[in-house]
């Protein structure tokens, strides 16, 4: 028997081995080449970019919320255009067609934004300086204007606590006690009472 075919098998299998390997490998390959590679995102605005136009805007609400000395109250807010207005009452109608009727009594307080300067800025004095709301009385709110309104509802009655007219009547500005960011009682820059109209509700 010639010693040269344990030599020559040896060759056939080690070309054997390597041929599965690459073949295996190719196969890698063109399987990997084939896979589609995730789609990159749509999404063209990072973290806090969101429209302020997209944002959605609390037309109207009515929340129970449960006072500190253990009892509930009924709380309305609703922001829209000034139907009629009288020394003792305001109705608001919101668009949604939504319309409320809310008693103005002594302990209501009424603020009144300056109107905004004719390219839409904040108005100002003669020195520059950004002009502030004030406290007014219901004889300087009239109809057609805009308002936010939050109130408490006892019995067939709605009494405003706030009615707030002009720039204060964007979207989450005005209601809170305390003229803070919140809409809820409480969650402005300072505290009032309960968190009966907290981010809502109703858009």
């Amino acid at each position: 028997m010639s010693v040269r075919n344990p030599l020559k098998f040896r060759k056939i299998a080690l070309a054997g081995v390597v041929a599965v390997a690459l073949t295996g490998t190719g196969v890698a390959i063109a399987w990997s080449a084939d896979t589609p590679s995730p789609a990159p995102s749509s999404s063209a605005s990072g973290p806090g970019k969101s429209d302020k136009a997209q944002r959605p805007q609390h037309l109207h609400s009515e929340s129970v919320v449960k006072k500190a000395d253990g009892t509930f109250e009924t709380e309305l807010s609703q922001q829209g255009a000034v139907e009629a207005v009288s020394e003792t009452s305001v109705t608001v109608k919101s668009e949604d067609g939504f319309t409320q009727s809310f008693a103005v009594s002594a302990e209501t307080k009424i603020i009144k934004f300056p109107a905004p300067a004719a390219d839409g800025s904040a108005a100002r004095d003669d020195d520059g300086k950004r002009l502030k709301p004030s406290e007014v009385t219901i004889a300087e709110i009239a109809t057609g204007e805009s308002v936010r309104v939050s109130g408490v509802k006892r019995g067939d009655t709605v009494t405003a606590e706030k009615i707030v007219e002009g720039a204060g009547t964007g979207p989450g500005l005005g209601l809170g006690k305390g003229m803070g960011k919140g809409q809820g009682k409480g969650l402005g820059k300072e505290s009032g009472k309960g968190h009966g109209h907290g981010k809502p509700s109703e858009k």
